[in-house]
């Protein structure tokens, strides 16, 4: 690449194509060939929470959501119908969003035939310029937006309240939340709600961004055709920005709730935004963005020191609202250690302002970076629309840059190695203020009177200069993982399913390894490694030992590293390996990239044959879980959750997860290696599965040196596990009264035994859609009464074969039981009378199109192939998919409702806020 003028601008994707109508409004267009037959669609707008006027808190997104209940073309649910009838899902495809400044509405459309495109950008067009604004459906949304607020309503939403006023002091935006105001919302006048939209949806504030499998020359007539007629007001507002004003004084609150989780310290030194337009601007956000990381790695090796001050912290340079950018030093601590927390925040940014950062740091950060270019480089023909679109509605937004990969790529590879450590050292000088800085402290109300006074922390700020610091010391590391390479074990057999392109090799030591190689994906390749068992071959006085196993290794480390000293040896490689012990499995499985695919198979063998012991290391991590637990303890989400927990384990403490100080200390960590090394001492149990892009020239001669020379013995009788015996019970109904908020929850657990079935598990599937279709119309749509609710079901195998189906959702507590009623009529409609055609149809579209969009995806077919492995299912199972998918009646959904959605079956879960009664 030449060399780039600093004061230059850095050009857009050059893969994408810009352009204005003559009202103003602006659009992207790139082609992307992945996923076929698919084009993600956005219609961007300038225009949020901080437009409203005083009588209109709440009403851009409450603008948002009348988007969907009637346009000039599409009438109140036809929207919603249409969309789902060509496989268009609600909520995780068809979607918005309303923030501060902007309001974004995400439509992906199938492009496979003219019809469902055309429509796709008549719905755009509606969305910026044909709303109805209907009394009758304004009435019927304004519950829906409540229940939005309620859903949010808690202690994070409290103490967002209190500290935000001081965070954006002196601003616009601390008065402008999105939600808005509940009475307002309630209450307020049609017209009123239509001024909002008639002022700022309009074309000069507004862009279209299409990415997908349409040629663009054709994506241009159709937003032209679309979207010129549109005309901007006579009258219209001036659209102007506000800034978050800056500070001489320092500010720190303190805030304490009975329901905080924790004790949180947060840091921020305020910033103006920063300009992104030029190379040097470019250049100087890489800069911070090395600095947040690199700052934050030395963190993290603080945290795992005895007596740290904090359980964890990181570092990071961003964005808060649009008029306010931040560095930010941020961690979670003990009881009684809120002040020394913050003191270590500022000790760890006075050591950088006085001393630096060290070279090696700086290396390890360049290595990631160009690492991560590279890899989205190498990448760039396999991305998925979905991936892309975003930023180009951000360009749109916040003239983000929005270079491409390869250009990426490029500046990288120029500009990173350029980068001095002088320069990052100055930029300290920078981010660390000593005005306009804020410090914000969260903490349960019963911690209050081990929290400093705001005072003290203030004077902590002021005199945060004086602080004297020694220079960072860094232990050298190896690079190399391995002292010396093991003596590769030897191959048996190598046998190939050519129906699904799976190769599968036998190991002298009894390992048996499958590949599935792949090129939807140029550098990605996902491993799993499993064997039965898991804790249940353990007695109950083992259970915590045994539960924590894995957890101990990934605390403690292996070989010679602790994961701190992994971590950066890795930086700058693509390799996660994860081990974990489970109820009735143990597996190690993570993901890597075909240049580090022989790093990734010795970081496995260290797992199998050297985990670590690190009392330190454990010691750390158990005082900082016992903290969190007996933090958390007030919590009323993590109240209902043990509740939850202990409910559906009806009782068995070996099903039920560890929610008290007191369960870990039944935790002996040596005899949790012990069992480690039993479940992961005989590879001979393990099955593999590599899915991507896998050479197996290359692939298998790794095999055989890294996990074909671990010790392996063949059983006669392979391992199995024991089942623990751990069953939902069935018709019963619980009450659970936590929180103070006047908000519930509603769970209807249907569960008991049945023969596994491919072809039931697809019904059992449809089901769970159709009546989430049918259920968002009648508890959202026509009763108000929810935001959001979902169903779904599902067959297991283990330990048992069972079912169980699931209807979950919030509401207010008044509404729980004309709620549950309507969810019960609409289970009776389809037990007596079957889905409707219509309804299973949309299900059929959608699985459809998923179903082909997966088998163009690793991880689909590793899902699939991993599946077939652990169930002992014929390993070309995955081909039938298409017929079980797309095969399933109406008459079929129908009986499973008959047969699995009964009372008798029934676990019936509420929550209600402390001192409700029925």
């Amino acid at each position: 690449m030449a060399q780039v003028d600093s004061s230059g601008i850095v050009p857009l994707d050059s893969r994408v194509k810009t352009g204005q109508l003559e009202n103003g409004i602006e659009y992207y267009i790139q082609y992307n060939p992945k996923p076929e037959s698919k084009l993600e669609l956005r219609l961007a707008i300038k225009a949020g929470s901080m437009q409203e006027k005083e009588n209109q808190l709440g009403l851009a997104h409450f603008v948002e959501h009348m988007a969907f209940n009637g346009s000039e073309h599409f009438e109140k649910n036809e929207l919603i119908s249409y969309l789902q009838s060509i496989g268009v899902a609600f909520g995780s495809d068809l979607n918005a969003y309303t923030s501060f400044d902007e309001t974004v509405y995400m439509l992906p459309i199938p492009t496979d035939d003219e019809e469902k495109l055309n429509s796709g950008f008549q719905v755009m067009r509606d969305w910026a310029g044909g709303l109805l604004f209907e009394a009758e459906e304004i009435e019927a949304e304004r519950g829906v937006v409540v229940e939005e607020w309620r859903t949010g309503q808690g202690v994070d939403q409290r103490m967002r309240d209190a500290y935000l006023p001081v965070l954006l002091h002196d601003s616009r935006y601390a008065e402008r939340l999105p939600i808005g105001d509940m009475d307002i919302i309630r209450n307020a006048e049609e017209n009123v709600i239509r001024e909002f939209y008639e002022d700022w949806y309009r074309p000069d504030l507004m862009a279209i961004v299409a990415v997908g499998d349409v040629a663009p020359e054709k994506v241009e007539q159709l937003i032209i055709d679309y979207f010129t007629g549109l005309e901007n007001p006579d009258q219209a507002p001036e659209r102007s920005y506000h800034k978050v004003p800056e500070h001489e004084e320092n500010f720190v609150k303190i805030i304490t709730d009975e329901e905080a989780p924790g004790i949180q310290v947060q840091l921020y030194y305020k910033h103006q935004p920063e300009p992104s337009l030029t190379y040097q601007d470019y250049r100087n956000r890489v800069l911070r963005t090395m600095f947040g990381g690199m700052l934050t790695q030395r963190l993290d090796e603080i945290r795992q020191k005895a007596d740290a001050p904090f359980i964890f912290a990181g570092a990071r340079y961003g964005s808060l609202v649009k008029g306010l950018e931040f560095f930010t030093t941020s961690g979670v601590v003990g009881p009684g250690k809120a002040k020394a927390g913050l003191q270590s925040f500022l000790e760890e940014n006075q050591r950088i302002v006085q001393h630096g950062f060290t070279e090696s740091e700086l290396e390890r950060v360049k290595r990631s970076l160009l690492n991560s270019a590279e890899r989205s480089f190498k990448e760039m023909d396999k991305a998925e629309s979905r991936s892309l679109v975003g930023r180009y509605v951000s360009h749109f937004l916040n003239q983000s840059f929005t270079e491409g990969p390869k250009q990426r790529h490029e500046i990288y590879q120029e500009m990173i190695p350029q980068i001095t450590i002088q320069e990052v050292n100055e930029l300290a000088q920078q981010l660390i203020r000593n005005d306009n800085t804020v410090v914000i402290i969260t903490a349960p109300e019963k911690d209050r009177d081990s929290l400093p006074e705001e005072s003290e922390l203030l004077a902590l700020l002021e005199k945060a200069q004086e602080i004297e610091t020694e220079p960072y010391q860094e232990k050298e590391l190896r690079e190399e993982l391995l002292l010396s390479l093991p003596e590769p074990g030897k191959l048996e057999t190598i046998d190939t399913l050519a129906s699904v392109e799976l190769v599968t090799v036998l190991l002298e030591n009894g390992l048996k390894v499958h590949f599935k190689p792949t090129d939807y994906k140029n550098d990605e390749i996902l491993f799993t490694g499993t064997s039965e068992g898991g804790t249940s071959l353990y007695p109950e006085e083992d259970h915590y030992s045994a539960a924590y196993a894995g957890t101990a290794v990934n605390v403690m480390g292996i070989g010679d590293f602790s994961p701190s000293d992994l971590r950066k040896v890795l930086a700058g490689k693509n390799v996660q390996v994860t081990p974990n012990i489970g109820s009735y499995t143990e597996n190690i499985s993570g993901a890597t990239s075909p240049r580090d695919f022989e790093l990734a198979l010795q970081l496995m063998h260290l797992y199998f044959s050297e985990p670590r012991m690190d009392m330190d290391l454990w010691e750390v991590f158990l005082t900082n879980q016992k903290n969190q637990l007996e933090s958390a303890a007030v919590n009323p989400d993590f109240q209902f959750n043990k509740r939850v927990n202990e409910i559906i384990s009806n009782g068995n403490p070996r099903g039920m997860g560890v929610y008290s100080p007191e369960q870990l200390e039944a935790i002996d960590v040596a005899r949790s290696l012990e069992i480690y090394r039993e479940r992961f001492g005989n590879i001979a149990d393990f099955e593999f599965l590599f899915t991507g892009n896998i050479d197996l020239e290359t692939a298998i001669p790794l095999i055989e040196r890294y996990l074909g020379s671990l010790p392996g013995n063949l059983l006669e009788e392979p391992e199995k596990f024991n089942d623990l015996g751990i069953r939902p019970p069935r018709d019963q109904r619980e009450l659970v009264r936590v929180g103070v908020d006047d908000k519930s929850q509603v769970i209807l657990y249907f569960n008991g035994e049945t023969p596994y079935d491919l072809e039931k598990s697809q019904q059992f599937s449809y089901l769970g859609e159709i009546l989430t279709i049918k259920l968002i119309e009648t508890l959202r749509e026509e009763i108000g009464g929810v935001y959001g609710v979902s169903a779904r079901g599902a067959l297991s195998r283990v330990p048992e074969e069972r079912f169980s189906f699931t209807i979950t959702f919030p509401c207010g507590p008044d509404a729980v039981q004309e709620l549950t009623d309507a969810v019960w009529e609409e289970i009776k409609k389809i037990q007596e009378h079957g889905p409707e055609a219509e309804d299973l149809e949309k299900v059929r579209e959608t699985k459809r199109i998923s179903l082909e969009e997966n088998l163009k995806r690793n991880g689909f077919w590793h899902g699939q192939l991993s599946s077939a492995i652990s169930g002992d299912l014929p390993l070309d199972t995955v081909l039938g998919a298409p017929d079980r998918v797309l095969g399933v009646t109406g008459e079929q959904v129908q009986a499973v409702a008959q047969e699995f959605l009964q009372k008798p079956n029934l676990l019936q879960i509420i929550r209600y806020p402390k001192g409700y009664e029925e």
